[in-house]
């Protein structure tokens, strides 16, 4: 998935007035939030090696994790507090869905706590 079609999409499902350049940023935001917490975490690699200039780094099927970030932003900017917290939800199921594919790929063990 591009830049460019995750900007679209999310204009086609909620119509807002941000400008390309602040979406832009978010998606940036998150790319390196992507590449630290889970591509150097568990394959040593950032992720974004080989990709074309526009190019996201999380494949399909994981790729909604963009779309629903950027929705998520747009509702905490917008001040809406409840749609803020059911975007950030859907949110965080997708970014972590990846994260565990990543771990499983990886071949990477959940550490136990001790309790």
């Amino acid at each position: 998935m591009t830049r460019n079609e995750v900007i679209t999409f999310v204009r086609q499902i909620k119509p807002h007035d941000f400008e390309n350049e602040v979406m832009l940023r978010w998606l940036d935001e998150l790319e390196q939030k992507i590449a630290t917490e889970i591509h150097q975490k568990y394959t040593r690699d950032n992720g974004l090696q080989g990709l074309l200039p526009d190019q996201l780094s999380v494949p399909v099927p994981y790729d909604r994790v963009y779309w629903t970030y950027l929705l998520s932003m747009i509702d905490f900017v917008s001040g809406s507090s409840d749609t803020y917290e059911r975007s950030l939800a859907v949110f965080q199921e997708a970014y972590g869905e990846y994260a565990r594919a990543v771990q499983r790929a990886s071949g990477c063990r959940k550490k136990r706590s001790l309790s």
